[in-house]
């Protein structure tokens, strides 16, 4: 570009020789002094490009020094012994198992134990206002006196079982933060910082925001007491709307369809809350075990390699360095010129 700007600059020269020579004629002068316009327009046009070429060979240059970072990391790369990547990837499995294990109890076990929280309690409530005392049948509908009490009754039942639910939940959320906790970070974070800066940052990242949304899903505390109201809210305005009148009646069979629709959300909105909770966690580590496959992976592929092809490399890295470093001192002289 500096070649241009030379032609440019000795014409600039011409033109005022031209404009300057009491000899030469007055067309000839005119046109020297349109010349030395627009080529006035030329070199700016030509400082400006190469202010903007300056700029894109930040780029350049950022992505010259990610090559040569990344053939740093072979040396370190190759360092680790192949024994302490397995080990580690040993005992993420085995927590990868733990987990898969606790998760199984939570969607049988413990999903089942809130069912029947809310249908003994049900079951008893029925028993209480459905049954008659004296015949031992059921009745198939409850009167005024009878719905109200079903209703008080039903409303306490609700708050205990949510708060029973609650407890079960966290109880074996606790079981999961406790076993992710195992996790070896620090030995990760090790492993990662010998790789190049740009895949340090990106596993890093991720890293960090395992950290942020585990505080975030392994936690009830923070949410509302009343879990079961707000699941089965709709369902609850439909059931209650058969006995807003002092008139109507409660049937037996709306209050077993309730039950049983009640039922089937509390399955639903616990399946999914746990789902979240243990997705997440053995996304994670999947993510840790694939992490240590991927490094054994290029470390196996490093050692392949010949000390020439690295020496190669690196001159070739230089190289291109070296053609940068020329273009930016050809920009300088551009931009330098007055």
């Amino acid at each position: 570009m500096n070649e241009f700007l030379t032609v440019f600059e000795s014409m600039t020269a011409s033109t005022i020789a031209v404009q300057n020579n009491p000899g030469e004629s007055s067309e000839l002068k005119q046109s020297a002094t349109e010349l030395n316009q627009s080529i006035k327009f030329c070199t700016e046009e030509l400082k400006q490009s190469a202010t903007r070429l300056k700029e894109l060979m930040v780029v350049s240059y950022k992505d010259l020094d990610y090559a040569e970072d990344v053939w740093n990391s072979k040396a370190r790369i190759m360092s680790v012994p192949k024994s302490e990547l397995w080990e580690q990837i040993g005992e993420l499995t085995a927590i990868d198992f733990r987990i898969r294990d606790l998760q199984k109890k939570c969607e049988t076990e413990v999903i089942q134990e809130i069912k029947n929280l809310w249908l003994n309690q049900c079951e008893q409530l029925k028993e209480t206002w459905f049954k008659d005392s004296k015949t031992g049948t059921y009745k198939k509908d409850l009167g005024y006196s009878d719905k109200d009490g079903m209703i008080q009754g039903l409303d306490k039942a609700i708050k205990v079982i949510n708060n029973e639910m609650i407890s079960l939940i966290n109880t074996n959320l606790e079981f999961l933060s406790q076993i992710l906790s195992d996790l070896n970070f620090d030995s990760v974070q090790n492993t990662i910082n010998l790789l190049g800066f740009k895949q340090r940052v990106d596993i890093s990242d991720k890293l960090s925001s395992f950290f942020y949304t585990k505080d975030n899903l392994f936690n009830l505390e923070n949410q509302s007491i009343k879990l079961i109201q707000e699941w089965i809210k709709p369902t609850w305005e439909s059931f209650s709307n058969n006995f807003n009148s002092i008139f109507s009646l409660i049937k037996r069979e709306t209050w077993d369809d309730f039950v049983l629709n009640v039922n089937k959300i509390l399955e639903g909105n616990v399946q999914d809350g746990f789902s979240k909770c243990f997705d997440f966690a053995l996304s994670n580590t999947t993510e840790l075990i694939n992490f240590y496959n991927y490094f054994l992976e290029k470390q196996n592929r490093y050692e392949q390699e010949t000390p020439e092809q690295r020496e190669a490399e690196k001159a070739w890295i230089d190289q291109q360095r070296q053609k940068l470093d020329e273009i930016q001192k050809q920009i300088n002289i551009i931009l330098n010129q007055s």
